[in-house]
């Protein structure tokens, strides 16, 4: 009875789902023990070989996760020795930190991102498309990667690689801000006014007081002789609350709209306020309000800028022909500098409002200077 109530056990210890519907020999027979027998010896090796393979690939696994998260917790802490390097203004340190990170990690495509930054940070233009272009190969569905590589094509004035890189922008984001004002300055330097115009309208629909897009776009204007539109849109914008920067030049294309509209006074207000804010004002933003004066009628203003021109070693031909028409003296054509850069004080280099007629130039038959010389370039008519 022992045996057969051993197979038994055995038998019922074994899942019935593992084997095939048959009829089962009776416990402790022949023909059962030659069933059974070999259906126990089978079971647990395949069983202990399938539990080896399985803890074979899960060690594997883990193993290679393991190595993974490793590489990943490298590559971050670069990432972020670089930032903080960069932030101390220590680029060359910043890019070693990068390095580092590529030799564990040279497909992480943000290792490539922040290297073209610190490029171009360095005005290595050339090395940031080469790194930004490997970003956009790791990231090709990233509309932002191709937007910085389109600007840094621009900034090369490869602008044939700049329309196709900004054609992949646009087809993502076509209401990107970034995009449009970088499609306004391409159209401009091609030659297409009216489609950067569009442009710039499309970024004022987006956002209405858009510093920039409204800045070039009253330029735009000014350069087709549209001053009544360009004061409009510039009057809004000078009231509202502008970096410094943007301040001066708002203030200084009001002037020059102003001018173009022959308010002589008024272009002079907006000219001094822009001069008054820059630290350190052109030549040619000098010139210009000194003729805004003169055309004012404020000679000796203006003749006060000419001199102060010359001191500083600014003369121009311009600017002598200017100084010729209010002194009503003939233009000289070797004036030197030091001849028209006496004091101020002198009374010699002023000459009295009254002294000039109402047409703002001194009554004088030795004034016989070609008036279209002296106009600034923006006010001159075709």
């Amino acid at each position: 009875m022992a045996c057969p109530l051993k197979f038994q056990s055995l038998h019922i210890s074994l899942p019935f789902h593992e084997f095939p519907a048959q009829v089962m020999s009776r416990p402790g027979s022949l023909k059962s023990r030659r069933n059974f027998v070999p259906v126990r010896l089978r079971g647990p090796f395949w069983i202990r070989v399938g539990l080896l393979i399985a803890f074979g690939l899960f060690s594997g696994c883990t193993w290679v996760q393991k190595r993974q998260e490793e590489r990943q917790e490298l590559c971050r802490q670069c990432i972020e020795q670089s930032f903080s390097a960069q932030q101390a203004g220590e680029l060359d340190q910043a890019r070693n930190y990068l390095d580092d990170a590529l030799t564990s990690s040279p497909n992480h495509a943000e290792i490539w991102w922040n290297l073209a930054e610190i490029s171009i940070q360095q005005d290595r233009y050339s090395d940031a498309i080469d790194e930004l272009k490997r970003y956009v190969e790791l990231q090709e569905n990233d509309p932002h990667g191709h937007l910085r590589l389109a600007q840094l094509y621009y900034l090369q004035n490869d602008l044939e690689l700049a329309s196709t890189s900004l054609k992949e922008v646009r087809r993502r984001i076509p209401g990107n801000i970034d995009a449009l004002m970088l499609s306004a300055r391409l159209a401009r330097k091609q030659g297409e006014p009216q489609a950067a115009l569009t442009d710039y309208y499309h970024v004022l629909q987006v956002s209405p007081m858009h510093v920039e897009a409204t800045l070039e776009l009253t330029e735009m204007l000014l350069t087709r002789d549209d001053p009544v539109r360009a004061a409009s849109i510039l009057r809004e914008l000078a009231r509202q609350d502008l970096a410094p920067d943007d301040r001066v030049r708002t203030h200084l294309n009001l002037g020059i709209a102003y001018g173009q509209l022959e308010r002589w006074e008024t272009a002079v207000d907006h000219l001094m306020i822009a001069q008054g804010e820059t630290e350190h004002p052109s030549a040619r933003d000098r010139y210009r309000l000194a003729y805004a004066q003169y055309r004012a009628g404020a000679n000796q203003q203006a003749l006060e800028i000419l001199l102060q021109l010359a001191d500083a070693g600014l003369w121009s031909d311009r600017a002598e022909q200017l100084y010729a028409t209010i002194t009503g003296t003939a233009s000289q054509q070797h004036l030197a500098p030091g001849v028209v850069t006496a004091s101020l004080a002198s009374s010699s280099r002023i000459i009295l409002d009254n002294e000039y007629s109402s047409t703002g130039t001194i009554s004088s038959p030795e004034a016989s200077v070609e008036q279209e010389s002296i106009v600034p370039p923006e006010w001159q008519k075709d």
